[in-house]
C-alpha cells in the first residue's frame, strides 16, 4: 500500500468477500501518503509492516518537481540522467525483495497494477493468490478495464506497466504479469466499464463498507474546489465555483469557497518550504480559504462531521467514491480541465 485509497479498497474487499478475514498492510515507502496509511492503521488497529520503496525515480522526481524556479531544461536533463540509475535500482530491489520474501506466506494478496506494487508481486514465492484492485483514476486513464475485458489480469498488469513512465525493466514486467492467471479477479468500482460478456472474474466494488461507516453527515451550504497540483486551472475553477454559488442561492463570495490542495501539493509542500509558500500565496492572493488533506479526501470525509454541499473537481477516483457513498447529498460539478 502507498496511499489511503489502497487501504479503503482493501477494507471494502474484506467486507464484501472475506468478512472473517484479517488484513495485514504492507506499506511501501516513507513519503507522506505512506505515513498517512500507517496512522490510519494505528487508529483502526490494523497490523502493518513498513518496507522500502523500490521506485527511486519517483522519489527524486517528487523533489525535483518542487523546484518551480529552476529552468525546465535543467529539470528534464536531471530526470533523463536519473533513468539509467533507477533502471538498475529496480533490478537490485527485486533481488533484495526476492531473498527477503521467499519465506513469506499470505493467503491472499490485494494489489493494484502500479509498478512499485508489481515489483513486490513478482518477488513473492509461487503459490500466492492475488486480487487486483483499482489504483485510482489510472484504471480509466490507462484503459485497464478494456485490457481486463480483453485478456484478464495478466493483460491488465502488462498494459498498466507498459504505460507507466519510466517503465520497469522488461523482465520484471513479464514476471509481474505472469503471477496472474485467468482466474485472478479484478475488484473495481468501474465494473460498468467492463462488458457483461467478459469471461474473466469481475468483482464489483460498491463501497458498502464506506457507506455504512459514513452514516449521516451534516451537509453545510458551501463550495469546495478539489485542486490540481501547482494551482493548474485555478481561475477557471474559481469562476465555476462562483457560478455554483449563484445557482444554489448562496451569496457569490470567493472568501467562502474552500480550496482543497491536491495530495501531490501536500507532498511537495512537505518536502520544500518554498513550494509550500508559492502555492499558499497563489491561493491567498485570490481570496480563497484553503486546506490540505489530512489523509485523503475519502478518509477525511469519513472522519469529518460535515461535508460541503457542492464540490467542483476534475474527474478522479475520489469523485467516483463521493458519487457512490454520498450520492444525492452532495452536488458534484465535474470540470474537464486537468
Amino acid at each position: 500500500m502507498q496511499k489511503p485509497y489502497d487501504l479503503i479498497n482493501a477494507m471494502e474487499y474484506l467486507n464484501a468477500y472475506r468478512p472473517r478475514g484479517t488484513l495485514h498492510a504492507m506499506i511501501i515507502g516513507s513519503h507522506i501518503n505512506a505515513v498517512a496509511v500507517a496512522e490510519i492503521c494505528r487508529q483502526r488497529h490494523i497490523p502493518f509492516t513498513n518496507t522500502l520503496d523500490p521506485d527511486l525515480y519517483a522519489y527524486f522526481s517528487a523533489r525535483l518537481n518542487t523546484k518551480l524556479d529552476w529552468p525546465r531544461s535543467l529539470l528534464l536533463f536531471m530526470k533523463a540522467a536519473l533513468r539509467p540509475i533507477c533502471y538498475m535500482y529496480w533490478l537490485f530491489a527485486f533481488l533484495y525483495l526476492f531473498l527477503r520474501l521467499r519465506s513469506v506466506r499470505y493467503d491472499l494478496v490485494l494489489f493494484d497494477a502500479w509498478r512499485s506494487k508489481c515489483l513486490y508481486i513478482s518477488a513473492l514465492p509461487p503459490g500466492t493468490s492475488f486480487v487486483i484492485v483499482d489504483g485510482g483514476f489510472s484504471t480509466l486513464h490507462y484503459g485497464l478495464c478494456a485490457a481486463f475485458d480483453r485478456g484478464g489480469a495478466e493483460e491488465l498488469v502488462r498494459v498498466a506497466l507498459q504505460k507507466q513512465r519510466p517503465v520497469m525493466p522488461l523482465v520484471l514486467r513479464w514476471l509481474a504479469a505472469q503471477r496472474c492467471s485467468n482466474k485472478t479477479p479484478f475488484f473495481t468500482c468501474y465494473q460498468d466499464q467492463i462488458s457483461a460478456s467478459c469471461r474473466h472474474p469481475v468483482l464489483a466494488n460498491e463501497y458498502r463498507y464506506c457507506s455504512a461507516t459514513l452514516g449521516e453527515k451534516t451537509v453545510r451550504p458551501g463550495v469546495m474546489i478539489l485542486g490540481i497540483p501547482m494551482l493548474k486551472h485555478i481561475d477557471i475553477y474559481i469562476e465555476r465555483a462562483l457560478d455554483a454559488q449563484t445557482e444554489a442561492g448562496i451569496d457569490r463570495d470567493v472568501k467562502t469557497i474552500e480550496y482543497r490542495f491536491h495530495p501531490t501539493d501536500r507532498h511537495r509542500a512537505n518536502i520544500d518550504p518554498s513550494y509550500c509558500f508559492a502555492i499558499e500565496q497563489g491561493v491567498a492572493e485570490r481570496g480563497l480559504n484553503f486546506s490540505y488533506p489530512q489523509f485523503s479526501l475519502e478518509i477525511d470525509f469519513l472522519q469529518q462531521r460535515e461535508v460541503p454541499a457542492i464540490i467542483v473537481a476534475y474527474p478522479s477516483s475520489s469523485l467516483r467514491w463521493i458519487e457512490e457513498v454520498l450520492q444525492s447529498r452532495v452536488r458534484i460539478i465535474t470540470m474537464m480541465e486537468r
